[in-house]
């Protein structure tokens, strides 16, 4: 698979790519951190999460979940 095109502008990436075309969100929106732990315990999340993480000690929703926290400015 080769990309053809990159699009990475607003809140998502978009590859047009020989055989199709493929998008996911790149957004990251900080969280504070009684709302990080609220989260984590209500989803019952033990480890490692694709969606929620710290970065330099402090907690970070990413990607879609992202987008569903706060108001994130599209530019």
């Amino acid at each position: 698979m080769s990309v053809m095109i990159l699009d990475a502008g607003n809140s998502s990436i978009k590859a047009k790519i020989a055989n199709g075309e493929i998008a996911f969100p790149h957004a990251i929106q900080s969280l504070t951190e009684g709302e990080y732990q609220k989260i984590i315990s209500r989803a019952s999340i033990n480890g490692n999460s694709t969606d929620y993480t710290r970065m330099n000690g402090k907690p970070y929703a990413l990607g879609e979940s992202a987008e569903r926290h706060g108001v994130l400015i599209q530019r």
